[in-house]
């Protein structure tokens, strides 16, 4: 029973209210926004906020989509440090734009974590299930591929935006990727040196 309450992914529930309230709101909390001036400022929440913020149904529809379903898979399956990647990603996520985008004075939006998601639970599953290694290499593979186009052609595959003053921003996905690779690496090699298994366990 303990274990099973232990897989709810309450995590995952808390992010999904926290953006559609977001959405919901007349106008764009603003001060949820990743606003590059108010975090050197010091309003370090932003970090985190600027990624429940959308601005548009397709990129509030597309990030819930995948972040909801990996979510619940990262949670349900209980992946060593897998709650940890809600907390860790997404001020990470935002300092890598701060130092890489430097004109980029606002952002918002859950694609990076989408990304993330996505990498942390191929990675566990490639970590556990090395009979199905192929399957998981293959789907890292095509976000690799995804990246780079977004990379090359300067737009998003899935959302879309209304008039040019909002575009995606390929270097929050490739941050997401490396902040999952690093905590698989984490957790994976501290469980290796704790128990001398390499498997997926309860444990966030």
């Amino acid at each position: 029973m303990r274990s099973t309450l232990r897989r709810i992914p309450w995590v995952t529930a808390l992010v999904t209210v926290l953006a559609l309230a977001a959405w919901a709101a007349p106008t764009p909390p603003e001060a949820w926004i990743y606003d590059r001036e108010a975090i050197l400022r010091g309003e370090i929440w932003r970090l985190w906020t600027g990624n429940l913020v959308h601005f548009s149904a397709s990129h509030l529809g597309w990030n819930l989509l995948v972040v909801t379903l990996t979510g619940v898979w990262i949670e349900w399956t209980g992946f060593r440090g897998g709650r940890w990647l809600w907390l860790i990603a997404p001020p990470c996520i935002s300092l890598v734009m701060l130092a890489g985008e430097p004109h980029l004075m606002r952002y918002g939006g859950l694609s990076g974590m989408a990304v993330a998601n996505v990498a942390f639970a191929c990675l566990s599953e490639w970590r556990g299930d090395r009979s199905q290694r192929i399957v998981w290499g293959t789907a890292l593979t095509l976000i690799g591929v995804k990246i780079c186009w977004e990379f090359l052609s300067g737009e998003s595959i899935f959302a879309h935006f209304a008039g040019g003053s909002v575009r995606g921003v390929p270097l929050s996905h490739l941050a997401g990727v490396g902040i999952a690779t690093l905590i698989v690496w984490l957790w994976g090699a501290a469980t290796s040196r704790g128990s001398g298994q390499d498997e997926p366990e309860n444990g966030a």
